[in-house]
């Protein structure tokens, strides 16, 4: 398969005749499905193929819907509770509210009952940047497209500020590639994970979060720069979330996740806990390699700055990248 450039196209289009009936079937109250029945489609023309992904509350399958191919979230039998499908109804509603091309397209959800709703997406066919970028070398992998990417999806940030909506969980395996449609960011429903839960599946999201995060201080759009973290409406400060930005930055340069380079004394990977604690005292910070351009080391250095307040804004980022397109 080609490599996924960083283009973004429109989602393709499917049929509105294919949409179930405008009822409110299944849709009880305290489920909040009401919310979705205007992108209701017809369960009986999905087709769910395979499990390509799963995480700590949802598999994503691939499949079809009218014979086109497409990306399906369900949640966990183990994880069907009333708040887990109340929060899976408010990612969905959100993400199908976004109409961006760096952002992945929700083409509607299906459900007979709330225990069983499923959200049907555009299929991407690159997968996700984490295991592109472990799959590739800097030689096959050269930053004439590593800045595309970046460029894509620091767009989608800029997107998603503009309309008071914070990602909050912005890392590598959140972002999709397709050798057509770009480079687009997804997964809105963890704003309500617990720490416990992020830090039993796989590698803890909280690599990527902020200082003032992990200090419970509460998420703001720097946090976003800070890893470049769950969905948020922007109650809160902005300036947290752009420390995300400077994460993705330092995996692109090194092709590892934040901090897998750190041991202890005795040679052995840094415990969770102890990353943690340096990630919130801001003794640590994401490594760069001696190949990294100067401008993205510089970059990435301020978009983790310990004072969000220091952090560039998405709209900053996205003027300092754009310079370096085609370059």
């Amino acid at each position: 398969m080609s490599h996924p450039y960083s283009r973004s196209t429109d989602p393709p289009v499917y049929p509105r005749s294919s949409r179930a009936s405008s009822s409110l079937k299944g849709a009880s109250a305290n489920s909040g499905l009401h919310v979705l029945v205007p992108i209701q489609l017809n369960e009986s023309n999905l087709r769910l193929d395979k499990i390509v992904g799963s995480g700590a509350f949802a598999n994503v399958w691939v499949g079809s819907y009218q014979g086109q191919a497409v990306a399906v979230k369900e949640l966990l039998p183990g994880r069907v509770t009333s708040v887990q499908i109340q929060s899976f109804v408010a990612e969905i509603h959100l993400m199908s509210s976004f109409s961006s091309p760096f952002i992945v397209h929700v083409v509607g959800a299906c459900w007979t009952k709330p225990s069983n709703l499923k959200c049907v997406m555009e299929l991407m066919d690159g997968g996700d940047l984490k295991d592109y970028l472990e799959h590739h070398t800097p030689a096959t992998f050269p930053w004439t497209r590593k800045v595309q990417h970046m460029y894509s999806i620091v767009q989608a940030l800029v997107y998603l500020h503009s309309k008071n909506v914070i990602h909050r969980d912005i890392k590598s395996r959140n972002v999709l590639l397709d050798s057509q449609r770009g480079t687009k960011v997804t997964d809105f429903g963890t704003s309500k994970e617990d720490l416990q839960a992020t830090m039993t599946v796989g590698v803890g999201t909280f690599r990527w979060m902020a200082p003032e995060v992990l200090q419970d201080k509460g998420y703001t759009i720097s946090a976003d720069m800070y890893s470049f973290g769950t969905r948020n409406e922007m109650s809160l400060p902005m300036t947290a979330m752009y420390r995300c930005v400077g994460m993705i930055l330092s995996e692109l340069d090194t092709h590892h996740i934040p901090y897998v380079d750190l041991v202890t004394a005795n040679g052995h990977p840094l415990p969770d806990s102890a990353i943690m604690l340096k990630v919130s005292t801001g003794t640590i910070r994401p490594t760069f390699t001696q190949d990294c351009p100067q401008w993205v080391h510089d970059l990435g250095l301020r978009c983790v700055a310990q004072d969000p307040n220091d952090r560039p804004t998405a709209i900053q980022a996205s003027y300092e990248i754009s310079k370096r397109l085609g370059a």
